[in-house]
Order: structure tokens, then C-alpha cells, then sequence
């Protein structure tokens, strides 16, 4: 009895010692958020009198006004580490992403990839497994077998950059017109100039678009080595920044083959597409067909258009429409998602935030793709 009155009264210190111990640190937990609240009261608007208004995102706010997120990445200004530390915001990157996927025709149609490092290299396998017809017992010699290229494809960075002042966001009460706004702001920069490199772009410092490939007749068209140097297959019309009739375009459909033919779409400013609604076949029958119900594209020949105003206004000798499978001819490569960063020292009296992206694009597969140019074809 004795031996377990005496374990029970060594329990009883054990218990008591730790319920102290909670108690002093409960204690300290409480001046630590007394400490914490004086302080955030110190940086509010109108002097820390009343509560900010919240919003579907409450971090916002701090991201905001001060550039503070919890657990937010940090990072430097810069490839060579200057020490100035940065906040980068991950969810605004996705949703300003998916805003530019949205609104890109050619991101829309074309094949998007991912690469870790300055490029992608794709595999091109422009050959086929030989192969024949062999009796039972003829001797089977090595056929020939199939190659592979690989098309470098840099990535190159486009930037954002937008500003709003103090007096903006201190008076405001932030709730989500801002965030929309300057969401809004990136995402349509970002748009433009996508839409523009995809099907203009030089490849120089950016991606090299569609319509700078050169453009030979449908009959001379051969898939070269050198994806410098690749041709895309065309039909022309017959007159000079016009288009008049149906045979071309029935041509032009034709002259892609049948594999890509599944998943073929017309790519087509509105100008070009007010041309080719007004035309009809032999019979009489309007070729175009426009969509009845929102989200459903118009229909040219019975594949849909998608509509890129970025192409080339309808003139002599320009490329009026591209017809084929995007998703195979033409890759958009991302090296990076979108990075935003929170700068409110170079400009005294405002803030700015700076988003970059690193991107590339390029044809593929030219087999894949075909233009109809507007005018006569080469002699």
C-alpha cells in the first residue's frame, strides 16, 4: 500500500508539472498575439480604427498592401542573386494561364508543351518501317528501318508590366474588381502577344509563327530535313486577294491527308470568313454553316473555324485561311509558368508588378497544316 501511495503521488507531480508548463506557455502564446495584433493595427488604413473588408481571397489584401503572403515563395530579382527578396503569387500565374489559354486561337488548336531547360527538342520521324510481300519459305532479308530528327525549339520570355498607386490601394477597400482588373490586364498583354509570335513571329527572340513559313504549290510541297527551312503546302485561288468560288477551298481540303483530316480545323480571320460565307457549290448550297448555340464554332465545308484576327488582312498574294491538324503541325512550348513579381520601390508612390514568361513555338510537322493563298499560283 505504501509503495502505491507513492506512485500515485509521483503521477500527481507529473501531472501537475506539465499542466504548469502548458500554462506558462499558453501564457507566452497569448502576448505573442497581443504583440502581433498592435502591429497589424499599426499599417491598417484610417489608422487601425474598424475591420478591412474581406474578400473571397483574404491574403490578397496582404499581397497588396504590404507584399507579404504566408509561406509565398521568395525569390531574387534576378539570375545573379542581388539579395532583394521578391514574392512571387503561384495562383495568380494560374489564373492569368488559364486566361491566355482561353483567349489564344492557336494555343486553342496547337500542341502545348512543357520543357525544363533553354529548349525542346522534338522527335520528327518523317520515314517509314520498310516492309514486304514474302512467300512461305523465302528468305527474309533486313528491311529498311525508320529515323528519327530532332527539332530544337527555343523558349524566349515576354513580359507584363503594371502599376496602381498608393492612394489607390490605400483608399480602397480591395475587394475583387482590383485583382480582376490587373489579372485582366496581364492576361490580355499576354493574349496579344502570343496571338501575335504564334502566327507573325520572326523566331528571333520569340517564336516563329505560322505564316512566316514560305508557301509553295500543294504539288511541289516535300517534308524537308531542316526545320529551318520547312514549306507549307498551298492552294491558291486564282485571284488576287479574292476568293470567288468553292473549288479552291474543296481543293485544299482535299490535298491534306486523310489522317489529319479527323481533327482538321480552319484558321481564318473575319474578313476571310465574311468571303467564304457568301460562297456556294455547284448545286447552289452555301458551303458555311453558322453556329446556332454559344461555344459552338461556325463550320466551313463541315470543320470548324476558329478565328485569328493576328493573320494577315486579305490581300494579293497573302495567306487568306490555314486548314489542317494545329494540334500535329504547330507545338507552343512553356518553359516556365507565369511569374509575378511585387515591386514597390522604383517607382516612390506606387506599386508595380512584374510578370515574365518564357515560351517558344514552331512548326512540327508542315504535312500537317495547308494555306490557300489569295492569288495565282507560280508558274
Amino acid at each position: 500500500m505504501q509503495q502505491l501511495a507513492e506512485q500515485m503521488k509521483s503521477a500527481s507531480d507529473y501531472v501537475k508539472q506539465k499542466y504548469s508548463d502548458l500554462e506558462q506557455k499558453y501564457n507566452v502564446l497569448e502576448q505573442h498575439i497581443e504583440s502581433v495584433e498592435v502591429q497589424s493595427k499599426q499599417w491598417r488604413p484610417h489608422g487601425g480604427q474598424g475591420q478591412m473588408e474581406t474578400t473571397s481571397n483574404p491574403e490578397l489584401a496582404q499581397f497588396f498592401q504590404k507584399g507579404i503572403l504566408p509561406g509565398a515563395e521568395s525569390k531574387a530579382l534576378s539570375v545573379t542573386n542581388d539579395g532583394q527578396g521578391v514574392t512571387v503569387r503561384s495562383e495568380w500565374s494560374d489564373r492569368i494561364v488559364a486566361l491566355v489559354r482561353e483567349t489564344s486561337p492557336v494555343r486553342s488548336v496547337a500542341s502545348n508543351m512543357q520543357t525544363s531547360s533553354n529548349a525542346l527538342e522534338v522527335l520528327v520521324d518523317r520515314g517509314e518501317v520498310g516492309s514486304d510481300w514474302i512467300s512461305e519459305l523465302d528468305e527474309r532479308t533486313k528491311t529498311a528501318a525508320s529515323f528519327m530528327e530532332r527539332h530544337k525549339i527555343t523558349v524566349n520570355e515576354h513580359y507584363c508590366l503594371v502599376e496602381a498607386t498608393l492612394q489607390m490601394l490605400e483608399d480602397s477597400n480591395l475587394n475583387l474588381n482590383i485583382e480582376q482588373w490587373l489579372q485582366g490586364k496581364i492576361g490580355q498583354r499576354f493574349t496579344r502577344q502570343e496571338n501575335e509570335a504564334f502566327l507573325l513571329g520572326d523566331g528571333i527572340g520569340k517564336p516563329r509563327g505560322m505564316l512566316t513559313y514560305t508557301t509553295v504549290p500543294d504539288a511541289d510541297f516535300t517534308w524537308g530535313a531542316d526545320p529551318d527551312t520547312y514549306e507549307i503546302g498551298a492552294t491558291f485561288t486564282g485571284e488576287a486577294g479574292d476568293l470567288t468560288t468553292a473549288e479552291p477551298l474543296f481543293n485544299l481540303v482535299d490535298s491534306l491527308k486523310a489522317p489529319y483530316l479527323e481533327n482538321a480545323t480552319w484558321m481564318m480571320t473575319r474578313a476571310f470568313r465574311n468571303k467564304a460565307r457568301k460562297i456556294k457549290d455547284l448545286e447552289g448550297r452555301y458551303i458555311f454553316e453558322p453556329s446556332l448555340a454559344a461555344g459552338v464554332p461556325d463550320t466551313l465545308l463541315g470543320y470548324p473555324i476558329v478565328l485569328a484576327e493576328d493573320m494577315n488582312t486579305p490581300a494579293a498574294d497573302t495567306t487568306g485561311a490555314l486548314f489542317g491538324d494545329f494540334q500535329q503541325s504547330y507545338a507552343c512550348v512553356d518553359r516556365s509558368s507565369i511569374d509575378v513579381i511585387r515591386d514597390p520601390y522604383s517607382a516612390p508612390g506606387r506599386v508595380r508588378w512584374y510578370a515574365r514568361k518564357r515560351l517558344g513555338g514552331a512548326i512540327v510537322n508542315p504535312e500537317a497544316v495547308k494555306a490557300l493563298v489569295l492569288g495565282t499560283e507560280p508558274a
